[in-house]
């Protein structure tokens, strides 16, 4: 008897915690991070500061980089440019981001052909 209750009790608990993970998946869930040459964006859909989402981007060892995005809500990319070696901005947006990529510059200082890193 001691055994079958002790077997139920591990069913439940495991039961449980497998229902409160994808009840409420945690915060860093929604951050996904991209990278290609050195430079790096992120984004985030539930930033913790009011905003719906936060995007980030940094150059890395490149003149420059630029982050494209998409809303969930349409299909207009849009971009965070930044300038310059070992340099980041960011920005707060009121809609969550459906994906992003980084993209540098294809040959130093070119800024027409850009290499970009897959859709994420």
């Amino acid at each position: 008897m001691f055994k079958s209750f002790a077997k139920s009790a591990v069913v439940a608990a495991t039961i449980a915690v497998a229902g409160v993970g994808i009840a409420a998946p945690s915060a860093s869930a929604a951050s996904v991070t991209v990278s290609v040459w050195g430079a790096q964006g992120q984004f985030d859909n539930n930033p913790g500061n009011g905003a719906a989402s936060w995007i980030w981007a940094y150059t890395g060892s490149n003149y420059s980089a630029r982050l494209d995005y998409q809303y969930y809500n349409d299909n207009t990319v849009r971009h965070l440019d930044v300038s310059g070696r070992n340099t980041s901005a960011s920005a707060n947006l009121s809609s969550d981001v459906w994906r992003i990529r980084i993209c540098v510059p294809a040959g130093a200082m070119d800024g027409v052909t850009w290499v970009c890193s897959n859709w994420s």
